[in-house]
C-alpha cells in the first residue's frame, strides 16, 4: 500500500454515507486530501470541509491546517469519504483529462460497486461530472446533483460552495 492508499484508509468511515467523487489524486508531492500535513495547496479538503460543516467556515485556514487530523477524523465519523476517478495522479499537461477518467471508469465502478446499494454520491469538477454521471446513474448509484459542481480552485469556489449547498447531504 502506497503513501495515498494508507492515508486515505486511516480514514475511511466505518459505514460510508457519501463518497464525494473528486478526479484523482495531485501530481504535486505531500499534497493529497487525507495528508495531515499540507502547508499549502489543499484547498479541495479547506472547500469540502467548511461546506460539509457550515460551522468551520469562520475559521482561519491556518487553524483549519493545524487541526486537519480532527477535521479529517470529524469528516469520517459523519461518513464522509473522499475517492478519485483515477487512483492515481494524472500527469500534469494532461490535454484531455476526460479521456483518462473515461480510460478508468470500469476500475472506478469496480471500487465503489459496495457502496451503490446505501451511499450517495457528489461528483465534483467537470470532467468527473461529464464521463460518470449518466453510467454512474444507469448503474444504479445515488447521484446527488444533476449539475456539475466546480473544483474549488482558480476562482470557482463560490460556485463549488453554492452547489453543494444545493445538496442534501445528510444520510
Amino acid at each position: 500500500m502506497n503513501k495515498v492508499q494508507e492515508a486515505r484508509e486511516k480514514y475511511r468511515p466505518e459505514r460510508v454515507k457519501l463518497i464525494f467523487l473528486a478526479e484523482a489524486p495531485p501530481c504535486k508531492e505531500g499534497h493529497f486530501f487525507y495528508f495531515e500535513d499540507v502547508p499549502k495547496g489543499d484547498s479541495l479538503f479547506l472547500h469540502v470541509i467548511r461546506a460539509v460543516f457550515p460551522d468551520l467556515e469562520k475559521i482561519d485556514t491556518k487553524e483549519l491546517r493545524k487541526r486537519k487530523e480532527e477535521m479529517l477524523f470529524r469528516f469520517a465519523e459523519a461518513g464522509y469519504f473522499l475517492e478519485e476517478s483515477v487512483s492515481v495522479a494524472i500527469p500534469k499537461g494532461t490535454k484531455n483529462k476526460e479521456a483518462v477518467i473515461l480510460e478508468h471508469q470500469a476500475d472506478l465502478l469496480n471500487r465503489l460497486d459496495r457502496y451503490k446499494a446505501n451511499t450517495k454520491f457528489v461528483l465534483l469538477s467537470s470532467g468527473v461530472f461529464k464521463v460518470n454521471y449518466e453510467t454512474m446513474k444507469s448503474k444504479g448509484f445515488n447521484i446527488l446533483n444533476d449539475f456539475m459542481i466546480p473544483f474549488p480552485g482558480s476562482g470557482q469556489q463560490g460556485k463549488f460552495k453554492e452547489g453543494i449547498s444545493n445538496l442534501n447531504l445528510k444520510a
